[in-house]
């Protein structure tokens, strides 16, 4: 009889904890958070690659805005004689999200709710001011006062500081409601103006300003975000120049015909590094989604390790919302990003294969 007991009680503690752990993993996979993209796609495709992966996960990133925002090195590609909005716009078509809902993945954000979201931004760098507010500026104005410090919109900067710079200017107050994960580098080269404004008004406003600055100057002395595409495991098809043929190609779908080809025969190839799933400004959707996906860091505390990258305070006690690359080298702080490659692309692979599989 003891033993008959013990069985029961052993399996009793074993369902429990199945139950447990059940529940668990459901309030993980509930997490969401709100966001906004204020991105220059229109330059290197390596922004569509983002949006492309931003749609995937969208049932844990609820976008409420996606913003254009200028690029100054627009001669030098082949979209410069279209609108940004519209490009934004196209590119969301072909990720035929609504596809992927139909093989029951109904977490996702419709195309009919995203392509509302998209919005004109800043035309030209430079300092915010009076005459420079545009249609995006303030819908992240408008979408920023529905948050506080303890429920924040996340600002995903995949460009120049322009747009959001603008709508500091125009609504301070928002400032703490807000959290922004900019990627810098090249970007705060396009637009010096923008970031240093953002700096000042934290300097001068509002130090409790919360944001992590990935890829701080002089360019290339840390760029943590390119540990996305060039750190980590680079064997077979996780190359970031061999991961779109092996797992991309071939995948997706022509939107009921609307297009030619699948959305993944399209997909488009980085200029720098050539031919590459570069996908620079994707470490922003990963940070958010690391503890939700990979159960791997802690989205209140960037000095924590995450997929998005690890970082620093910059001055803890003067700003102690205010992040940036460690103090090592570029490689090392890249493969805060890259040692987690496997992890990160192979959860993509299988969101791709969604496509063709309920």
């Amino acid at each position: 009889m003891t033993t008959t007991k013990a069985i029961k009680n052993n399996w009793a503690l074993l369902r429990f904890s199945i139950l447990f752990i059940s529940f668990a993993q459901r309030e993980v996979s509930a997490q969401t958070f709100d966001v906004i993209i204020d991105t220059d796609l229109g330059g290197d495709p390596d922004d569509i690659q983002s949006l492309f992966r931003a749609v995937h996960y969208s049932d844990v990133l609820k976008i409420k805005g996606i913003i254009s925002t200028p690029n100054t090195d627009i001669e030098l590609h082949p979209w410069d004689t279209v609108p940004h909005t519209i490009l934004i716009k196209d590119w969301i078509k072909r990720i035929d999200v609504d596809q992927l809902r139909t093989n029951g993945y109904n977490d996702l954000m419709t195309e009919s709710e995203l392509l509302s979201l998209v919005k004109a931004g800043s035309n030209k760098p430079g300092n915010p001011s009076t005459a420079k507010s545009s249609e995006g500026s303030q819908w992240i104005v408008d979408i920023a006062k529905n948050y506080t410090k303890e429920n924040p919109l996340y600002i995903l900067v995949w460009g120049s500081m322009t747009t959001t710079a603008q709508a500091l200017f125009d609504a301070p107050d928002i400032a703490g409601n807000i959290r922004m994960y900019y990627i810098s580098s090249s970007n705060t080269l396009h637009d010096p103006a923008s970031r240093d404004f953002v700096f000042e008004f934290m300097q001068n406003q509002y130090p409790e300003l919360w944001w992590i600055e990935n890829g701080i100057l002089p360019k290339g002395t840390h760029e943590t975000f390119r540990g996305v595409y060039q750190s980590g495991i680079q064997d077979g098809e996780w190359g970031y120049t061999r991961f779109t043929a092996a797992n991309i190609r071939n995948h997706g779908s022509t939107h009921n015909g609307l297009f030619k080809e699948k959305c993944g025969d399209v997909f488009p190839l980085a200029n720098y590094p050539k031919h590459s799933l570069k996908e620079g400004d994707s470490p922003s959707i990963l940070y958010l989604i690391a503890p939700v996906i990979g159960q791997l860091g802690n989205v209140n505390d960037p000095t924590q390790e995450s997929w998005g990258g690890q970082f620093r305070h910059f001055n803890k006690d003067r700003y102690p919302n205010y992040y940036v690359d460690l103090d090592k080298s570029p490689e090392e702080c890249q493969y805060t990003i890259g040692k987690w490659r496997y992890d990160v692309m192979n959860d993509w692979k299988l969101r791709w294969d969604r496509y063709d599989t309920n």
